[in-house]
């Protein structure tokens, strides 16, 4: 296994942020955490939004973050997964 493995959420085809696979497992798991409770404290907000006159620009601005975040989240708690803890 790469001692780097790149994020899964990307804006190019080339990875520019990575995950440490060697970083300890409890590491990885508080970030992880950290990246989905900042990702549930925004949807948390925005079930407060009314989205009646939201345009398709606005919304994907206010899903990406929380997408963004899960997915970084996920990408961590694999690497504890893979090392078999």
């Amino acid at each position: 296994m790469n001692r780097y493995q790149p994020l899964k959420a990307s804006a190019s085809t080339t990875p520019i942020f990575y995950i440490d696979t060697h970083a300890a497992p409890h590491l990885l798991f508080e970030d992880a955490c950290f990246r989905i409770r900042a990702a549930t404290g925004l949807l948390e907000a925005l079930t407060s939004v009314t989205v009646k006159h939201t345009n398709d620009a606005d919304f994907f601005r206010l899903i990406l973050p929380a997408y963004l975040l899960l997915q970084d989240g996920v990408d961590a708690l694999d690497q504890i997964t893979f090392k078999g803890l």
